[in-house]
């Protein structure tokens, strides 16, 4: 039995009229979509990664990005309280695939928190705070972790990790332009330009990192610290301030 699960979900046709700060006059094409998905989905398996697929859910245009939706720690699954009115209720059928490897926690009506902005490493755990994530997230997840739980505080960009990314091996890919970086100086920065955020947002899988298309600068300083790069073409997703990681949850099988 694989190590590692991936739960994702399919854009459906109401993907284009998901959240976004893009102009008007660049819209997502959703036949694209569907096909950097499924390329995406083609990228995990590669990996050695075992693939858990829901249907598209129309009534949800976001609800690709699921990796918004639940924080998945050793033994337990938090069920994530998102502040966007349009994307409450996208966690429902994807909590029910995951109950069924982790016991699943409710947080606290106070909390507001999208998993793009827990960035959870081996030491410890790192949460943005930002338009979709507030501090009263920090003290909650505290309960639910051996790990500290620190706030870092988001200048620009969706989320934490829209411009932060683990790769292991204390290895931090970067914008160090988007986020306070005080609380990461213990770690080796990769870093990304002001101009590529998007750069930044890699998935790591064991020796494998999926990088954004064009990230060849990233790919060869990735390459120096012994990991492998695979380049997708996610630009459909970007115009909705999506990546990477944002098109999957990882769960690691106890």
């Amino acid at each position: 039995m694989p190590k590692t699960i991936a739960f994702v979900r399919r854009p459906g046709p109401s993907f284009n009229q998901a959240i976004s700060v893009n102009p008007k006059n660049q819209p997502i094409n959703v036949k694209r979509a569907c096909l950097q998905h499924e390329r995406y989905i083609a990228a995990l398996k590669k990996t050695g990664v075992a693939i858990v697929s829901l249907p598209a859910l129309d009534e949800y245009p976001d609800a690709p990005f699921v990796e918004d939706t639940t924080i998945i720690f050793d033994d337990v699954a938090l069920a994530c309280p998102n502040k966007e009115k349009s994307r409450i209720g996208e966690g429902a059928s994807i909590h029910k695939e995951i109950a069924k490897h982790r016991t699943i926690k409710t947080l606290p009506p106070s909390v507001t928190l999208d998993g793009g902005d827990v960035l959870n490493t081996r030491e410890k755990i790192f949460v943005g705070i930002s338009s979709r994530t507030n501090l009263e997230a920090v003290k909650s997840l505290s309960n639910f972790t051996t790990k500290p739980v620190i706030p870092v505080e988001v200048f620009r960009g969706l989320h934490l990790k829209t411009s932060v990314s683990y790769l292991g091996k204390n290895i931090l890919v970067l914008d160090p332009s988007s986020v306070d970086t005080n609380p990461l100086h213990e770690f080796k920065w990769i870093e990304a330009s002001k101009s590529n955020r998007y750069h930044a947002n890699c998935l790591a899988i064991g020796k494998t990192v999926l990088i954004s298309k064009g990230s060849n600068e990233i790919a060869k300083k990735i390459h120096q610290e012994g990991f492998k790069t695979v380049q997708l073409d996610i630009s459909e997703f970007e115009k909705a301030d999506g990546g990477l990681t944002c098109l999957s949850i990882i769960l690691k099988q106890i």
